[in-house]
């Protein structure tokens, strides 16, 4: 049986390219990947038998947005249960940190059903227009 174990701390530039490529996510430039990490709030790796299988940060103002990012399991583990520890532990830190943030993410499709069950809203509603996004060269 396979052991997993989930704990905080940043992966390598090339381990968060490695990760990205794996879920058909384009690839970062390293040193942007290395000037954005530390400015993580909380970030969590996932291992099955000590090989990097997942990832998922937080990151925010620490008082009015936390925004859920970069949710990723590599394909060959995923449907084991490794992305819902990862969120019940990002749950857990954004509760701890705040009872009035607001908490956002943006879900890959065919993922939103997954967030849901940890209380997030698909958008747009009658009182949320639909979440947008940006990415200058690519």
């Amino acid at each position: 049986m396979s052991r997993i174990a989930v704990i905080e701390r940043l992966p390598t530039p090339t381990e968060y390219n490695a990760l990205r490529s794996a879920v058909g996510w384009r690839p970062h430039p390293e040193d942007a990947i290395a000037k954005a990490l530390p400015n993580t709030l909380y970030c969590i790796c996932a291992y099955v038998d000590d090989e990097l299988a997942g990832m998922a940060r937080v990151i925010g103002d620490q008082g009015l947005a936390y925004y859920v990012q970069d949710v990723i399991v590599i394909p060959a583990y995923q449907h084991q249960g490794i992305g819902t520890q990862m969120m019940d532990r990002i749950m857990a830190y954004l509760y701890q940190s705040s009872q009035t943030a607001t908490f956002g993410l943006m879900a890959a499709g065919g993922k939103e059903a997954f967030y849901e069950k940890y209380g997030f809203t698909r958008r747009p509603t009658d009182k949320m227009g639909a979440g947008m996004t940006i990415h200058p060269g690519g």
